[in-house]
């Protein structure tokens, strides 16, 4: 069996989420199409996140194993025949068999994108947001999440590990062609815990709670007392980094 390893950009617009389901279209449902189309075999393919509804991503990660002798261009370009115009396989390469796509991540890098000003282009890459709002506060709760923390309060109710600890290790805002960037790496996330994130640092940026309550929002490991998170539009999956040594990168 051939390991491969893919690196996939789609926008999440018209789909249900990165993870397969029996009734709904999917990205990851369409990647196992588009495999099987190709190949003429039945595989599983691993994400190195699942994104959820409407979320985009530039840089996910996949992995899947086939018998086919197809050369990795073949197999990167044959998948792109196979894929609707809104999910590209950006490159192809074989890795060690035991390579996970989603267990052997070390890093995950996602952003979110605020516009401050109508945009027809795009409406469906951004959240279009016109309250003003404190630019020092948003700098402040970001900063406050840097390290290893219980995310309790930022994720949904479900988690599918017996813990909701993550190490960030990059969290800022910052403005990129008239655009507010939210920027955040972390080792894992929780289910719905960068949009909620960004929405709770917004309302404390445009004064519905304070740099306080914010705290204690984060301590609280309670996710009723977060606000509501942010639409699902804005979020991209940047990239997924590996471990250079064991030659996964």
């Amino acid at each position: 069996m051939r390991n491969i390893k893919i690196v996939v950009e789609y926008e999440g617009t018209n789909y249900h989420g990165w993870q397969w389901q029996e009734n709904a279209d999917t990205v990851q449902g369409r990647l196992m199409e588009a495999i099987t189309r190709l190949t003429g075999e039945q595989t599983t393919i691993t994400g190195a996140g699942r994104t959820d509804a409407g979320v985009h991503a530039r840089g996910q990660v996949a992995s899947f194993k086939i018998r086919k002798a197809l050369p990795l261009h073949n197999i990167e370009m044959g998948l792109n025949a196979y894929l609707p115009r809104d999910i590209v396989v950006k490159s192809a390469e074989e890795v060690p068999p035991d390579f996970n796509a989603r267990f052997d991540a070390r890093k995950r890098i996602y952003q979110y994108y605020i516009s401050p000003q109508r945009t027809a282009l795009l409406r469906n890459m951004t959240w279009q947001f016109f309250s003003p709002f404190d630019e020092d506060l948003l700098h402040r709760t970001a900063a406050m999440i840097i390290g290893e923390h219980d995310f309790g309060a930022f994720s949904r109710v479900e988690v599918q590990s017996n813990h909701k600890r993550c190490i960030v290790y990059e969290s800022r805002w910052f403005y990129k062609d008239g655009l507010l960037v939210y920027r955040i790496a972390a080792n894992r996330f929780l289910h719905g815990m960068v949009r909620t994130l960004v929405g709770t640092m917004m309302d404390c940026a445009r004064g519905k709670i304070s740099l306080e309550e914010f705290e204690a929002i984060f301590h609280s490991r309670d996710r009723t007392q977060a606000g509501p998170a942010a639409p699902a539009r804005g979020l991209i999956l940047e990239a997924v980094e590996y471990d250079t040594r064991n030659h996964y990168a």
